[in-house]
């Protein structure tokens, strides 16, 4: 059993990334002990080494140890412009001040949807680029074009049964 910590790098409350991740946390949870959290609930400022000299802020040196407690680590990140969220952009810059390695070179599992048909695969090449100098493993990238079509939010499932398969091998590759 593996301890997988699985976040939206969004800060939206109708996140269609969050619901993508539902969808990949339910095919993993039951033979593992994942824990789901809200990045928004870790509420800081906006990275500034002026803000830095008064000390990291308790929010992120909490989410940095359930980082060190987990094993793997499941993201879905929306894309903004053709890069990773601003919120999501802080949250790392917080957290690579406590060390620079925080995902501790564990496997991670990327993913991502949008409304369009490139379902956020733009940044998801950044973050794959990005990851390793923070210290995650890739172990899976999967994005979802047409997400209005694609997914059903009411059952936290993708419609597409060839979708549904490329998520699946996806997310499995961080619990062998």
């Amino acid at each position: 059993m593996k301890k997988i910590l699985a976040f939206s790098g969004s800060n939206s409350p109708k996140s269609i990334n969050q619901q993508l991740l539902i969808a990949a946390v339910n095919k993993v949870h039951k033979h593992n002990d994942v824990k789901l959290i809200q990045l928004s609930d870790y509420i800081v400022p906006i990275y500034s080494p002026i803000i830095e000299e008064k000390g990291i802020p308790k929010p992120i040196k909490e989410l940095f140890q359930l980082f060190t407690e987990a094993e793997g680590f499941m993201i879905a990140s929306p894309e903004h412009n053709g890069l990773p969220s601003s919120f999501f952009k802080n949250i790392i810059d917080w957290l690579s001040r406590i060390d620079q390695r925080f995902f501790g070179d564990k496997p991670v599992v990327l993913m991502s949807t949008s409304p369009g048909v490139t379902g956020g695969a733009s940044h998801l090449q950044i973050l794959e680029k990005l990851l390793p100098i923070w210290g995650g493993k890739i172990s899976g990238i999967y994005s979802l074009g047409d997400f209005n079509n694609k997914f059903d939010i009411s059952n936290s499932s993708i419609l597409d049964p060839s979708e549904n398969a490329k998520l699946d091998k996806n997310v499995k590759t961080l619990i062998q």
